[in-house]
């Protein structure tokens, strides 16, 4: 089975400022998995890695250098999280599993001294793989994908909907319509944000039976999504995976930038009095006959 997880002790009180994340669906593959992390060593570290469809082996996740991972004890976990281990050092993380889910799970991280400029003790991230059951139902539900939470929570994952605010060249079906309704009602009445960048594909199949497609997405909730800095689907190299590695960074938000404006508080106003008392409206002129 796969070990329970648990959080290592920080060395300190930090403070989370920026925050990078790479989604992946994985298909199952060890040689998919590899190929995502062997990647990641010639550039600085993603602070998590959400993988869907992890590769195991007897109930156990592969393991990288650097990284600790985190899934549902359960034998064939749909999701996983694997977390850096400087990560780990500075935040408490405690891993959520709702009962009976192995294809959903969320991280609580712990930041003590405030996270992305607010002084918010903590923010969620989850993972989601939503494997479609029946004609109109998924194995995650709208309501686990968007929990309504006071504080900053992401979602991500494989939700397997699709939608033109994703995909806006695509004619939907009644059934790709049924199928994505309850995500995309639910989600802004709990004010989440969809983070993709519409047009851009995700899913690439190998048949050519299959379209491209959007299916998967990132929301934020609004006590994250003012600190979204990009979600960028074309900068990691392949993996040999129909889909592609996705990269999601947060950062602190930027200053609101005013527009260009006069300045009233520099102007002559008692000699602009004046001169506006004196000016007279000349009368209109006479139509030509």
């Amino acid at each position: 089975m796969i070990d329970k997880p648990c959080a290592l002790r920080p060395l300190g009180l930090a403070r989370a400022t920026n925050l990078t994340l790479i989604q992946h669906n994985s298909p199952g593959s060890g040689d998919v998995f590899l190929s995502m992390f062997a990647s990641l060593t010639e550039c600085p570290l993603p602070d998590m890695v959400l993988p869907q469809d992890a590769p195991s082996s007897k109930g156990f996740l592969p393991s990288f250098s650097g990284f600790k991972s985190f899934a549902p004890p359960v034998t064939r976990s749909r999701v996983a999280c694997y977390i850096s281990q400087n990560f780990l050092r500075r935040f408490v993380v405690l891993p959520s599993f709702p009962p009976e889910r192995d294809n959903f799970r969320t991280l609580e991280v712990l930041t003590a001294g405030g996270c992305f400029g607010t002084t918010s003790p903590r923010f969620t991230i989850g993972n989601a793989y939503a494997r479609p059951l029946c004609p109109f139902l998924h194995s995650v539900s709208s309501e686990y994908s968007f929990l309504n939470r006071d504080h900053p929570y992401l979602v991500a994952g494989k939700l397997n909907i699709h939608n033109a605010a994703t995909d806006p060249s695509r004619l939907l079906s009644s059934k790709e319509n049924k199928q994505s309704t309850p995500y995309l009602d639910r989600a802004p009445d709990l004010d989440f944000t969809l983070l993709n960048t519409p047009g851009v594909y995700t899913r690439f199949p190998f048949w050519g039976t299959h379209r491209t497609s959007t299916i998967d997405l990132a929301f934020a909730n609004s006590h994250m999504f003012p600190t979204f800095y990009s979600w960028d689907a074309s900068s990691l190299p392949s993996t040999g995976s129909d889909h592609a590695p996705i990269l999601v960074t947060l950062r602190p938000p930027t200053p609101h930038n005013d527009k260009p404006r006069p300045r009233w508080q520099e102007a002559n106003w008692p000699s602009l009095t004046d001169r506006l008392k004196n000016w007279i409206i000349p009368p209109p002129r006479n139509p030509l006959p």
